[in-house]
């Protein structure tokens, strides 16, 4: 079972209860021995122990704000001293001469600055006028180029289309009577296929009827004679290559219209290869008729866009002359800026008010490490206010759940003996401070390494004027819970019996004036060091308990060696309560 470290407000009463030693005759039971203790109500308290150093709830630390000699130091550790108070004079004269030459560098360099201000903004205006009004000679001269040439192409590109028109004519015109020859050609072509084609179609038509009645003439049986006329009757039909209209009785030669054929379709080649050379020379003759226009166009598009660029050309160092006019007005104001100087010299006068080094707060000096003639540099004093003080305590990481902020505490000190002050816990660090290899590292560092992780605390001390001093050893019990008007018992005075009960024992006497220990079932509650608290039917206060559990069992014969009288009446009151 945990114990907690507790303060047990009103201890518990042990009364010596006299030992009654009843006469047992020398053939009975040897009693067992016993002692007990009377229960009473008393204030419990679960407590968590830390110890740390006393300080001072509001610390202030003087630094040198200026590096300059130290003159005078009109205090000492111990002085009390108000806010404003001075603590430190320090030697000023470099500030102050700093500051001399720097107000009149301010007020010698104002009047030359102006002067170029003013003529860096005369050139910027000059030029900025002559670009608004068109004035800038470049510029103009860049845009009559412009209108020259562009003047030029226009009456180029007229003349090359003119010109264009003239020639295409001439061409078309050419090509007249060559078209005209391809397009007889292709008629006559046509014409000649299409009478090929179709003289072709009916001769193989006629040619496949005689072959079909040759069939015929077989099948049917027919002599030989008659078979052999209609063979030379095919012979000579394919030899002549021709067949008789039926209509006309006219001869048509399809050999005749083959070769009609071919001869159309050579002369409509040659007709469209005559179309095409013509259309060629046509072609050449116009491009050597343009060639002349086409070159006094590009010649002119080449000048004008040259012009073109010469414009933005001159357009652009214009604008770029008036941004350099401009920036020569700014550099100028920059150049004459007097903020920076202000600024030195505003620290410089601020500097100044730092020599002379003042308490920020009352309290007491507690430490001086400045020293007259000295640098002023880094902490020069530190200020506490002794009539508020703490004690920083460091708290062990499993104590840390069971303590919070607001928490009661009971103060004491080494130097102070047993005498103890109030507090109550200010302000709990959100970060673990460790020991061994965990001091420099985290808490989960700390807890890796298995160092002691520890939390610190501020335990604000609420007793006025008390003789505790800043930096003392002092120990601090938080009060974690706090019962009063309970009933506790020493730890070894529970036990468990064959239920599993908690149970404490209590003599009960005997019609024979013996006595049996009887077991009560109870129900634990605080813990503390030495005891714990306890309820239940049969308990009050005054009910005599024995302190060793473990050695009784119930009925068990007992005798109390801590006083028989005292033991007479505790029974007496409570053996009607106590149950075995």
């Amino acid at each position: 079972m945990k114990k907690k470290k507790v303060i047990i407000i009103a201890g518990v009463v042990v009364i010596g209860i006299a030992a009654a030693f009843a006469v047992f005759s020398q053939k009975g039971p040897t009693p067992t021995p016993v002692q007990t203790e009377t229960l009473a109500e008393q204030t419990l308290r679960g407590t968590v122990e830390a110890s740390g150093n006393v300080e001072s709830t509001d610390t202030v630390y003087v630094y040198a704000e200026v590096s300059a000699p130290i003159e005078s130091v009109p205090v000492k550790v111990g002085d009390k001293v108000a806010a404003g108070q001075l603590l430190a004079q320090l030697d000023d004269t470099d500030i102050h001469n700093t500051l001399q030459q720097k107000q009149i560098a301010l007020r010698t360099g104002s009047e030359s600055s102006q002067q170029r201000i003013q003529s860096a903004e005369k050139n910027y205006q000059d030029a900025k006028n002559n670009l608004d009004q068109g004035l800038n000679a470049q510029i103009n001269t860049a845009q009559d180029q412009v209108t020259n040439t562009q003047r030029t192409l226009s009456k180029a590109i007229d003349d090359r289309d003119v010109n264009q028109a003239r020639v295409d004519q001439e061409m078309k015109n050419q090509l007249v009577s060559a078209t005209a020859s391809a397009t007889t050609a292709k008629a006559a072509y046509d014409r000649a296929e299409k009478e090929y084609n179709k003289a072709k179609k009916e001769f193989k038509d006629e040619l496949d009827d005689l072959k079909d009645e040759l069939k015929e003439l077989k099948k049917d049986g027919a002599s030989q004679t008659e078979i052999d006329a209609k063979q030379k009757e095919i012979d000579d039909f394919e030899e002549n290559n021709g067949f008789i209209d039926d209509t006309t009785g006219a001869f048509t030669s399809v050999k005749v219209l083959k070769q009609a054929y071919e001869d159309a379709q050579l002369a409509y080649n040659n007709a469209q290869k005559a179309l095409n050379a013509a259309t060629i020379d046509a072609q050449n003759a116009s491009t050597d008729k343009m060639k002349n226009y086409v070159k006094a166009v590009e010649d002119a598009q080449l000048a004008y866009d040259s012009a073109v660029q010469s414009l933005k050309a001159a357009q652009t160092a214009a604008s770029q002359s008036l941004d350099s006019a401009k920036d020569a007005v700014t550099s100028e104001k920059i150049a004459a800026n007097t903020e920076s100087l202000q600024a030195e010299i505003q620290t410089l006068n601020d500097n100044l008010k730092k020599c002379t080094v003042t308490a920020p707060a009352a309290g007491t000096v507690t430490a001086v490490y400045a020293e007259e003639n000295a640098t002023a540099t880094g902490l020069m004093f530190t200020i506490e206010n002794t009539e508020g003080l703490q004690v920083k305590v460091k708290v062990k990481e499993y104590d840390l759940p069971s303590i919070k902020e607001g928490m009661k505490a009971v103060i004491t000190a080494d130097a102070t003996g047993d005498v103890e002050y109030e507090g109550i816990v200010q302000k709990i660090a959100p970060a673990a401070v460790g020991s061994g290899s965990a001091a420099t590292g985290t808490a989960a560092a700390a807890a890796a390494t298995g160092s002691n992780v520890e939390f610190e605390a501020d335990v604000l001390i609420q007793t006025p004027d008390t003789p505790l001093r800043i930096g003392m050893s002092a120990k601090a019990k938080i009060i974690t819970q706090e019962k009063t008007d309970v009933l506790s018992v020493p730890y070894d005075a529970l036990t468990t019996n064959e239920k599993g009960e908690t149970v404490v024992y209590t003599p009960k006497k005997q019609a024979d004036d013996t006595y049996q220990a009887v077991a009560i079932p109870v129900k634990t509650g605080l813990e503390t060091d030495l005891s714990i608290e306890v309820s239940g039917e049969g308990l009050t206060a005054g009910t005599p308990v024995i302190t060793d559990a473990k050695s009784m069992s119930p009925g068990l014969l007992i005798t109390v060696t801590n006083g028989a009288s005292a033991l007479a009446d505790a029974v007496s009151g409570a053996s009607g309560e106590a149950s075995s």
